[in-house]
Protein backbone atom coordinates (compact mmCIF):
# COMPACT_ATOMS: atom_id res chain seq x y z
CA UNK A 1 0.00 0.00 0.00
CA UNK A 2 3.35 2.35 1.05
CA UNK A 3 4.55 1.89 -2.50
CA UNK A 4 1.77 2.91 -4.26
CA UNK A 5 1.27 5.96 -2.51
CA UNK A 6 4.95 6.79 -2.46
CA UNK A 7 5.23 6.61 -6.29
CA UNK A 8 3.44 9.63 -7.73
CA UNK A 9 4.88 11.49 -4.57
CA UNK A 10 8.45 11.12 -5.56
CA UNK A 11 7.61 11.48 -9.10
CA UNK A 12 6.48 14.83 -8.17
CA UNK A 13 9.41 15.45 -5.94
CA UNK A 14 11.64 14.09 -8.86
CA UNK A 15 9.67 16.72 -11.12
CA UNK A 16 9.68 19.96 -8.82
CA UNK A 17 13.79 18.98 -8.39
CA UNK A 18 14.10 18.64 -12.10
CA UNK A 19 12.26 22.20 -12.92
CA UNK A 20 14.56 24.04 -9.84
CA UNK A 21 17.90 22.64 -11.41
CA UNK A 22 17.00 23.59 -14.98
CA UNK A 23 16.06 27.22 -14.01
CA UNK A 24 19.18 28.75 -14.03
CA UNK A 25 17.81 31.80 -11.69
CA UNK A 26 16.70 29.93 -8.92
CA UNK A 27 20.32 27.41 -9.67
CA UNK A 28 22.11 30.60 -9.37
CA UNK A 29 20.33 32.52 -7.05
CA UNK A 30 20.17 28.98 -4.39
CA UNK A 31 24.22 28.77 -4.99
CA UNK A 32 24.89 32.64 -4.27
CA UNK A 33 22.30 32.43 -1.23
CA UNK A 34 24.39 29.23 0.45
CA UNK A 35 27.29 31.43 -0.44
CA UNK A 36 26.28 34.14 1.56
CA UNK A 37 25.09 31.71 3.77
CA UNK A 38 29.19 30.86 4.11
CA UNK A 39 30.50 34.41 3.89
CA UNK A 40 27.60 35.76 7.01
CA UNK A 41 28.19 32.41 9.51
CA UNK A 42 32.09 32.73 8.68
CA UNK A 43 31.90 36.72 9.04
CA UNK A 44 30.64 35.82 12.34
CA UNK A 45 33.11 33.41 13.41
CA UNK A 46 35.68 35.88 12.64
CA UNK A 47 33.90 38.59 14.77
CA UNK A 48 33.76 36.29 17.86
CA UNK A 49 37.30 35.26 17.63
CA UNK A 50 38.75 38.02 17.32
CA UNK A 51 37.05 39.88 19.91
CA UNK A 52 37.77 37.24 22.19
CA UNK A 53 41.64 36.96 21.18
CA UNK A 54 42.05 40.35 20.55
CA UNK A 55 41.31 44.02 22.65
CA UNK A 56 38.60 45.98 21.57
CA UNK A 57 41.31 48.91 20.35
CA UNK A 58 43.14 46.30 18.00
CA UNK A 59 39.40 45.39 16.74
CA UNK A 60 38.45 48.65 16.54
CA UNK A 61 41.42 50.04 14.11
CA UNK A 62 41.07 46.96 12.19
CA UNK A 63 37.43 47.87 11.10
CA UNK A 64 38.75 51.30 10.25
CA UNK A 65 41.43 49.22 7.80
CA UNK A 66 38.88 47.39 6.84
CA UNK A 67 36.83 50.08 5.56
CA UNK A 68 39.65 52.06 3.66
CA UNK A 69 39.92 48.44 1.63
CA UNK A 70 36.21 48.48 1.08
CA UNK A 71 36.86 52.16 -0.46
CA UNK A 72 39.80 51.11 -2.11
CA UNK A 73 37.90 47.78 -4.24
CA UNK A 74 35.07 50.53 -4.95
CA UNK A 75 37.98 53.02 -6.30
CA UNK A 76 39.62 50.32 -8.24
CA UNK A 77 36.71 48.71 -9.74
CA UNK A 78 36.42 51.27 -12.67
CA UNK A 79 32.68 49.39 -13.47
CA UNK A 80 34.53 46.15 -14.47
CA UNK A 81 32.49 44.03 -12.34
CA UNK A 82 28.82 45.17 -13.90
CA UNK A 83 30.14 45.19 -16.88
CA UNK A 84 31.37 41.59 -16.95
CA UNK A 85 28.15 40.44 -15.99
CA UNK A 86 25.80 42.96 -18.60
CA UNK A 87 28.23 42.01 -21.26
CA UNK A 88 30.33 38.57 -20.82
CA UNK A 89 27.38 35.83 -20.85
CA UNK A 90 27.12 36.53 -24.84
CA UNK A 91 31.00 37.76 -25.51
CA UNK A 92 33.04 35.31 -28.21
CA UNK A 93 36.18 36.16 -26.88
CA UNK A 94 35.62 35.91 -22.77
CA UNK A 95 39.26 35.02 -21.97
CA UNK A 96 39.83 37.87 -23.80
CA UNK A 97 37.81 40.16 -22.17
CA UNK A 98 38.82 38.80 -18.73
CA UNK A 99 42.50 39.47 -18.89
CA UNK A 100 41.41 42.89 -20.45
CA UNK A 101 39.69 43.74 -17.36
CA UNK A 102 41.91 42.20 -14.84
CA UNK A 103 44.66 44.75 -16.13
CA UNK A 104 42.76 47.52 -15.63
CA UNK A 105 41.60 47.02 -12.42
CA UNK A 106 44.96 45.76 -11.42
CA UNK A 107 46.37 49.38 -12.50
CA UNK A 108 43.92 51.41 -10.52
CA UNK A 109 43.90 49.41 -7.44
CA UNK A 110 47.47 49.47 -6.72
CA UNK A 111 47.65 53.12 -7.10
CA UNK A 112 44.46 53.52 -5.42
CA UNK A 113 46.40 51.12 -2.66
CA UNK A 114 49.15 53.07 -3.03
CA UNK A 115 47.71 56.90 -2.64
CA UNK A 116 45.01 55.48 0.43
CA UNK A 117 47.90 54.54 2.25
CA UNK A 118 49.36 57.43 2.82
CA UNK A 119 46.12 58.61 4.96
CA UNK A 120 45.67 55.97 7.86
CA UNK A 121 46.54 58.55 10.37
CA UNK A 122 43.74 60.32 9.31
CA UNK A 123 41.25 57.83 9.81
CA UNK A 124 42.49 57.08 13.01
CA UNK A 125 44.53 54.51 12.67
CA UNK A 126 47.85 55.11 14.86
CA UNK A 127 51.68 54.38 14.76
CA UNK A 128 51.49 52.72 11.51
CA UNK A 129 54.66 51.64 9.62
CA UNK A 130 55.93 50.00 6.23
CA UNK A 131 54.64 46.74 6.56
CA UNK A 132 51.09 47.55 7.65
CA UNK A 133 51.37 49.48 4.35
CA UNK A 134 52.80 46.84 2.00
CA UNK A 135 49.74 44.15 3.55
CA UNK A 136 47.38 46.89 2.80
CA UNK A 137 48.21 47.23 -1.34
CA UNK A 138 48.93 43.77 -1.42
CA UNK A 139 45.67 42.70 -0.08
CA UNK A 140 43.56 45.64 -2.25
CA UNK A 141 45.04 44.55 -5.04
CA UNK A 142 44.25 40.92 -4.68
CA UNK A 143 40.78 41.54 -3.63
CA UNK A 144 40.09 43.73 -6.37
CA UNK A 145 41.06 40.75 -8.87
CA UNK A 146 38.84 38.22 -6.83
CA UNK A 147 35.83 40.85 -7.28
CA UNK A 148 36.21 39.99 -10.73
CA UNK A 149 35.98 36.45 -10.19
CA UNK A 150 33.02 36.50 -8.41
CA UNK A 151 31.29 38.59 -11.20
CA UNK A 152 32.57 36.15 -14.03
CA UNK A 153 30.91 33.46 -12.89
CA UNK A 154 27.39 35.15 -12.22
CA UNK A 155 27.98 36.47 -15.97
CA UNK A 156 28.08 32.64 -17.40
CA UNK A 157 25.71 31.67 -14.67
CA UNK A 158 28.11 29.34 -13.19
CA UNK A 159 27.74 30.65 -9.77
CA UNK A 160 29.24 27.32 -7.65
CA UNK A 161 32.27 28.82 -8.70
CA UNK A 162 31.76 31.88 -6.39
CA UNK A 163 30.66 29.10 -3.75
CA UNK A 164 33.64 26.96 -4.06
CA UNK A 165 36.37 30.29 -4.26
CA UNK A 166 34.65 31.99 -1.42
CA UNK A 167 34.10 28.73 1.12
CA UNK A 168 38.21 28.87 0.53
CA UNK A 169 38.59 32.17 1.26
CA UNK A 170 36.29 32.14 4.49
CA UNK A 171 37.75 29.48 6.09
CA UNK A 172 41.21 30.79 5.69
CA UNK A 173 40.31 34.23 7.32
CA UNK A 174 38.59 32.53 9.89
CA UNK A 175 41.71 30.44 11.31
CA UNK A 176 43.82 32.91 10.56
CA UNK A 177 43.57 35.30 13.84
CA UNK A 178 44.05 32.29 15.82
CA UNK A 179 47.84 31.81 14.96
CA UNK A 180 48.42 35.68 14.97
CA UNK A 181 47.39 36.15 18.62
CA UNK A 182 49.37 39.59 19.73
CA UNK A 183 50.16 40.74 16.25
CA UNK A 184 47.47 43.75 16.50
CA UNK A 185 45.35 45.06 14.06
CA UNK A 186 47.75 43.82 11.74
CA UNK A 187 47.28 40.38 12.32
CA UNK A 188 43.38 40.86 12.42
CA UNK A 189 43.43 42.38 8.97
CA UNK A 190 46.28 40.14 7.33
CA UNK A 191 43.61 37.10 7.71
CA UNK A 192 41.80 39.35 4.11
CA UNK A 193 45.43 38.95 2.56
CA UNK A 194 45.84 34.91 3.34
CA UNK A 195 42.03 33.82 2.54
CA UNK A 196 42.46 35.70 -0.50
CA UNK A 197 45.45 34.00 -2.06
CA UNK A 198 43.90 30.70 -1.99
CA UNK A 199 40.61 31.82 -3.51
CA UNK A 200 42.13 33.41 -6.30
CA UNK A 201 44.16 30.33 -7.14
CA UNK A 202 40.76 28.54 -7.01
CA UNK A 203 38.82 30.26 -9.11
CA UNK A 204 41.81 30.40 -11.96
CA UNK A 205 41.95 26.09 -11.88
CA UNK A 206 38.22 26.56 -11.58
CA UNK A 207 37.58 28.62 -14.81
CA UNK A 208 40.60 27.08 -16.38
CA UNK A 209 39.30 23.34 -16.57
CA UNK A 210 36.25 23.44 -16.08
CA UNK A 211 34.66 26.81 -17.71
CA UNK A 212 37.10 26.41 -20.80
CA UNK A 213 38.76 30.17 -19.86
CA UNK A 214 42.46 30.75 -20.92
CA UNK A 215 44.44 33.08 -18.61
CA UNK A 216 47.25 33.44 -21.88
CA UNK A 217 46.10 35.56 -23.88
CA UNK A 218 46.87 39.37 -24.90
CA UNK A 219 44.35 42.19 -23.71
CA UNK A 220 43.10 43.87 -26.67
CA UNK A 221 41.46 47.54 -26.70
CA UNK A 222 38.05 45.99 -28.50
CA UNK A 223 37.23 44.21 -25.90
CA UNK A 224 35.42 47.48 -24.33
CA UNK A 225 34.08 48.67 -27.33
CA UNK A 226 30.81 49.97 -26.66
CA UNK A 227 30.70 49.30 -22.85
CA UNK A 228 32.74 52.14 -21.63
CA UNK A 229 30.13 54.41 -21.20
CA UNK A 230 28.13 51.57 -18.98
CA UNK A 231 31.70 50.27 -17.00
CA UNK A 232 31.77 54.77 -16.29
CA UNK A 233 28.45 55.43 -15.25
CA UNK A 234 27.85 52.06 -13.24
CA UNK A 235 31.25 52.63 -11.82
CA UNK A 236 30.46 56.22 -10.89
CA UNK A 237 27.45 55.00 -9.55
CA UNK A 238 28.36 52.14 -7.02
CA UNK A 239 31.72 53.57 -5.62
CA UNK A 240 29.11 56.72 -4.80
CA UNK A 241 26.44 54.46 -3.50
CA UNK A 242 29.04 52.16 -1.41
CA UNK A 243 30.75 55.54 0.04
CA UNK A 244 28.57 55.37 3.62
CA UNK A 245 29.25 51.90 4.25
CA UNK A 246 33.20 52.52 3.29
CA UNK A 247 33.36 56.09 4.67
CA UNK A 248 30.94 55.27 8.09
CA UNK A 249 33.85 53.07 9.69
CA UNK A 250 36.41 55.35 9.07
CA UNK A 251 34.17 58.37 10.65
CA UNK A 252 33.18 56.41 13.90
CA UNK A 253 36.45 55.66 15.10
CA UNK A 254 38.17 58.90 13.47
CA UNK A 255 35.59 60.72 15.88
CA UNK A 256 34.07 58.48 18.37
CA UNK A 257 36.81 56.35 19.06
CA UNK A 258 38.18 53.03 18.45
CA UNK A 259 35.78 51.15 20.94
CA UNK A 260 32.91 52.86 19.02
CA UNK A 261 34.39 51.60 15.84
CA UNK A 262 34.09 48.04 17.06
CA UNK A 263 30.64 48.34 18.30
CA UNK A 264 29.39 50.06 14.76
CA UNK A 265 31.33 47.39 12.98
CA UNK A 266 29.73 44.36 14.75
CA UNK A 267 25.88 45.71 14.05
CA UNK A 268 26.88 46.46 10.73
CA UNK A 269 27.83 43.74 10.10
CA UNK A 270 24.89 41.63 10.76
CA UNK A 271 22.79 44.29 8.78
CA UNK A 272 24.95 43.43 5.72
CA UNK A 273 23.02 40.05 6.33
CA UNK A 274 20.57 41.24 5.82
CA UNK A 275 20.75 43.64 2.89
CA UNK A 276 23.01 40.77 0.86
CA UNK A 277 19.84 38.52 0.98
CA UNK A 278 18.25 41.29 -1.03
CA UNK A 279 21.74 41.87 -2.94
CA UNK A 280 22.23 38.09 -3.63
CA UNK A 281 18.66 37.44 -5.33
CA UNK A 282 19.20 40.95 -7.17
CA UNK A 283 22.50 39.68 -8.88
CA UNK A 284 21.25 36.48 -10.01
CA UNK A 285 18.18 38.42 -11.54
CA UNK A 286 20.11 40.86 -12.78
CA UNK A 287 22.39 38.08 -14.68
CA UNK A 288 18.65 36.82 -15.99
CA UNK A 289 17.74 39.79 -17.44
CA UNK A 290 21.06 40.58 -19.33
CA UNK A 291 20.64 37.87 -21.34
CA UNK A 292 16.85 37.63 -21.31
CA UNK A 293 14.71 38.15 -24.58
CA UNK A 294 10.76 39.62 -24.09
CA UNK A 295 9.08 40.49 -21.36
CA UNK A 296 10.85 40.65 -17.62
CA UNK A 297 7.77 40.26 -15.31
CA UNK A 298 8.37 36.89 -14.61
CA UNK A 299 11.90 37.58 -13.19
CA UNK A 300 10.50 40.62 -11.40
CA UNK A 301 8.20 38.22 -9.60
CA UNK A 302 10.60 35.28 -8.62
CA UNK A 303 13.04 38.11 -7.39
CA UNK A 304 10.25 40.03 -5.21
CA UNK A 305 8.51 36.84 -3.91
CA UNK A 306 11.93 35.15 -3.21
CA UNK A 307 13.45 38.29 -1.63
CA UNK A 308 10.64 38.99 0.67
CA UNK A 309 10.50 35.20 2.18
CA UNK A 310 13.90 35.20 3.07
CA UNK A 311 14.19 38.73 4.11
CA UNK A 312 10.88 39.02 6.41
CA UNK A 313 11.41 36.30 8.82
CA UNK A 314 15.45 37.62 9.29
CA UNK A 315 14.39 40.70 10.08
CA UNK A 316 12.20 39.80 12.91
CA UNK A 317 14.81 36.98 14.04
CA UNK A 318 17.47 39.97 14.36
CA UNK A 319 14.76 42.67 15.88
CA UNK A 320 13.92 40.27 19.00
CA UNK A 321 16.86 38.35 19.12
CA UNK A 322 19.34 40.85 18.86
CA UNK A 323 21.09 41.70 22.15
CA UNK A 324 21.64 37.48 22.26
CA UNK A 325 23.32 37.54 18.55
CA UNK A 326 25.38 40.38 20.08
CA UNK A 327 26.03 38.50 23.55
CA UNK A 328 27.32 35.30 21.33
CA UNK A 329 30.11 37.46 19.81
CA UNK A 330 30.76 38.82 23.09
CA UNK A 331 29.20 40.61 26.09
CA UNK A 332 30.72 43.66 25.63
CA UNK A 333 28.95 44.19 21.77
CA UNK A 334 25.95 44.28 23.19
CA UNK A 335 26.13 47.86 23.85
CA UNK A 336 25.41 47.86 20.19
CA UNK A 337 22.09 46.13 20.20
CA UNK A 338 19.62 49.32 19.85
CA UNK A 339 21.42 50.40 17.02
CA UNK A 340 20.95 47.06 15.59
CA UNK A 341 17.61 47.20 15.73
CA UNK A 342 17.06 50.67 14.26
CA UNK A 343 18.68 49.71 11.28
CA UNK A 344 17.36 46.22 11.23
CA UNK A 345 13.35 48.06 10.34
CA UNK A 346 15.26 49.79 7.38
CA UNK A 347 16.82 47.25 6.19
CA UNK A 348 13.29 45.70 4.48
CA UNK A 349 13.30 48.93 2.38
CA UNK A 350 16.60 47.39 0.72
CA UNK A 351 14.15 44.75 -1.25
CA UNK A 352 12.47 47.68 -3.03
CA UNK A 353 15.65 49.73 -3.78
CA UNK A 354 17.09 46.52 -5.19
CA UNK A 355 14.45 45.31 -7.50
CA UNK A 356 14.32 49.12 -8.91
CA UNK A 357 18.15 49.66 -9.10
CA UNK A 358 18.18 46.13 -11.41
CA UNK A 359 15.67 47.78 -13.66
CA UNK A 360 17.66 50.83 -13.79
CA UNK A 361 20.88 48.64 -14.79
CA UNK A 362 19.22 46.54 -17.44
CA UNK A 363 18.07 49.77 -19.17
CA UNK A 364 21.34 51.23 -18.53
CA UNK A 365 20.37 54.43 -16.74
CA UNK A 366 23.42 54.99 -15.01
CA UNK A 367 23.25 58.59 -15.03
CA UNK A 368 20.21 58.45 -13.08
CA UNK A 369 21.58 55.94 -10.16
CA UNK A 370 24.81 57.59 -10.09
CA UNK A 371 22.38 60.99 -8.76
CA UNK A 372 20.23 58.87 -6.70
CA UNK A 373 23.49 57.04 -4.87
CA UNK A 374 25.20 60.81 -4.67
CA UNK A 375 21.92 62.19 -2.84
CA UNK A 376 22.03 59.18 -0.44
CA UNK A 377 25.81 59.11 0.03
CA UNK A 378 25.57 62.92 0.44
CA UNK A 379 22.75 62.76 3.05
CA UNK A 380 24.25 59.66 5.03
CA UNK A 381 27.84 61.11 5.25
CA UNK A 382 26.42 64.89 6.07
CA UNK A 383 24.76 64.05 8.97
CA UNK A 384 27.18 62.04 10.33
CA UNK A 385 29.77 64.35 10.38
CA UNK A 386 27.80 67.65 11.50
CA UNK A 387 24.73 65.85 13.23
CA UNK A 388 25.97 62.17 14.71
CA UNK A 389 27.58 62.34 18.26
CA UNK A 390 27.00 58.93 19.28
CA UNK A 391 26.11 55.49 17.81
CA UNK A 392 22.87 56.24 17.79
CA UNK A 393 23.39 59.62 15.44
CA UNK A 394 25.38 57.50 13.16
CA UNK A 395 22.69 54.96 12.40
CA UNK A 396 19.85 57.62 12.16
CA UNK A 397 21.95 59.35 9.48
CA UNK A 398 21.96 55.81 7.32
CA UNK A 399 18.69 55.25 8.00
CA UNK A 400 18.26 58.50 6.16
CA UNK A 401 19.72 57.74 3.19
CA UNK A 402 17.63 54.85 2.95
CA UNK A 403 14.55 56.45 2.98
CA UNK A 404 16.03 58.81 0.44
CA UNK A 405 17.03 55.41 -1.82
CA UNK A 406 13.71 53.88 -1.36
CA UNK A 407 11.34 57.48 -2.84
CA UNK A 408 13.97 57.73 -5.97
CA UNK A 409 14.92 54.19 -7.02
CA UNK A 410 11.05 53.11 -6.83
CA UNK A 411 10.03 56.16 -8.63
CA UNK A 412 12.56 55.51 -11.27
CA UNK A 413 11.87 52.17 -11.71
CA UNK A 414 8.51 52.40 -12.19
CA UNK A 415 8.63 55.09 -15.06
CA UNK A 416 11.63 53.37 -16.97
CA UNK A 417 9.27 50.34 -16.63
CA UNK A 418 6.24 52.11 -18.02
CA UNK A 419 8.16 53.88 -20.48
CA UNK A 420 9.78 50.29 -21.46
CA UNK A 421 6.10 48.49 -21.14
CA UNK A 422 7.65 45.54 -19.55
CA UNK A 423 9.91 44.74 -22.63
CA UNK A 424 13.54 44.54 -22.45
CA UNK A 425 15.45 45.88 -25.37
CA UNK A 426 19.05 44.16 -24.89
CA UNK A 427 21.94 45.28 -27.12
Amino acid sequence: MHPMKEAPFSKRAAHIYRSFIDDSFYRNSTYLLINMGVSTGSGFLFVIICAHLFSQASFGYATSLLGALGLVTSLANIGMSRTIVRFMGRSENKSQDLITNILLVSGFSILVAIILSHFFSSFGIKHVDPLVEIVFIATAFLMSIKALFDSVFVAIRKSSGTLIENSLFSAVRVLFPIFVIGSGYLGIFSAQLAGVVLALVASVLLLRHRHGFTFFVRPSKTSMEGKWRFALGSYTSDLVGGLPTSVLPIIVVARLGAVAGALWYVAMQIITVLLTVSGTVSQAMFAELANAEGNINKFLKKASLSMYALLIPLSVGVFVLAPFILRLLHGDYVAADHVLRLMTIFALIGVANYISGSILQVYKKVLYITVVNAANAAVVILYCLLFAHSLDGIAIGWMLGEVVNLVLFVLGGVVVYRQNHGVVAID
